[in-house]
């Protein structure tokens, strides 16, 4: 491996496409690793090692170049996952998280930032926790519904994983709309509001699976101290609670709230929708902007941020909006440092956050 960085030499020649972060392991280390997809580093091309680790893999990085003209430039094109080659990268880069961008065909090492975001995969399936584990910062809390729909022996590798991944497991968040009880449709019989036998009996199941001996659980559509208790005397306080900010109420009242409280978690969908007044279903650019998020829902927003930081209680903002400079500058501007997006957005919410400044 050189001791160069990829900024002295000319670009590389990439057989993918796309911008990728990723741990830099090369054949040795990646027996090492035992979650998540990981850069590979190789000084020559190796087709049938890249085809065998490519479950594994985000993409590969080869020292010697591989021009177009060459024999192995179809079985490159061929792989499943990117390859650039020519690119010699700095020894001390192993064991570190690498940027490649295979477009321009370059490599780097993140830029640092002083104040950025904390990325927090929200997964539904093993699937996607393989495919958020190399690129999230930590996990936002798994829903009990999505862990309810998963098959036995799914739920047990999911756990692994989690365990595995070298960041703290996640909460459990309450069922929102647990079996059994009100449809969605009866507006604010949601969350710990519907302590339904049936659904307190399948949530315990689901937490007696997690790893932990401590496990958090998440509680939704709170807006009052006595629904808290409600829900502890339901199930005999035997765990710690974190609390789901999406009302107005529970936004203004949050310092009467989290009295006890693990982790606070701000879902802006919801909390968008019972502020502004609107269904979020139905486009509205003036009350439902897609690129920031409202002005007023921004101040409640704030206001819950300082209440946590104040008490040095976890903040975690989940949201599901396109990732953009606009965004990430409103975030970090209300105080949050710790934002929960779907899987398929942590992508790009790193792509973002890398990106030099």
């Amino acid at each position: 491996m050189s001791d160069r960085t990829g900024d002295d030499h000319e670009p590389g020649i990439a057989y993918g496409f796309g911008r990728h972060r990723g741990l830099l392991v090369d054949r040795t280390g990646i027996e090492e690793i035992v979650f998540g997809r990981v850069l590979l580093y190789l000084e020559k091309p190796d087709v049938d090692l890249i085809r065998t680790l490519a479950p594994r893999l985000s993409g590969v990085i080869v020292e010697e170049p591989v021009t177009p003209y060459a024999p192995e430039a179809r079985a490159l094109w061929a792989l499943p996952v990117p390859v650039l080659t020519g690119v010699p990268v700095d020894d001390s880069w192993l064991g570190q998280d690498v940027v490649v961008d295979f477009d321009e065909a370059t490599t780097a090492p993140p830029a640092p930032a002083a104040a950025t975001l904390r990325i927090h995969a929200e997964v539904t399936n093993l699937a996607e926790a393989q495919d958020a584990a190399h690129l999230a910062d930590g996990w936002a809390p798994l829903r009990a519904e999505d862990l309810r729909a998963l098959p036995e022996a799914e739920r047990v590798r999911l756990w692994r994983l989690l365990a595995e991944s070298g960041r703290p497991l996640p909460a459990i968040r309450y069922f929102d709309e647990p079996a059994g009880g009100p449809p969605a449709a009866a507006f604010g019989r949601r969350g710990v509001r519907s302590l339904h036998p049936e659904a307190l009996a399948a949530f315990d199941a689901l937490v007696g699976e997690c790893p932990s001996g401590d496990p958090l659980v998440v509680l939704p559509m709170v807006s009052a101290r006595q629904e808290i208790s409600a829900f502890v005397a339901a199930t005999g306080g035997r765990w710690r609670l974190g609390l789901d900010i999406a009302t107005p109420a529970a936004a203004l009242g949050v310092a009467d709230l989290v009295d006890d409280c693990h982790l606070l978690r701000v879902s802006t969908a919801d909390l968008a929708q019972h502020t502004v007044v609107w269904d979020r279903s139905v486009r509205n650019d003036v009350l439902l902007p897609p690129d920031h998020l409202p002005l007023v829902v921004t101040q409640l927003i704030e206001w819950a941020a300082s209440v946590a930081a104040a008490r040095d209680i976890a903040c975690q903002l989940a949201l599901d909006l396109r990732p953009g400079p606009r965004l990430h500058e409103q975030l970090l501007a209300a105080g949050i440092r710790d934002i929960a997006c779907p899987a398929p957005l942590v992508r790009h919410w790193r792509h973002l956050l890398d990106r030099p400044r």
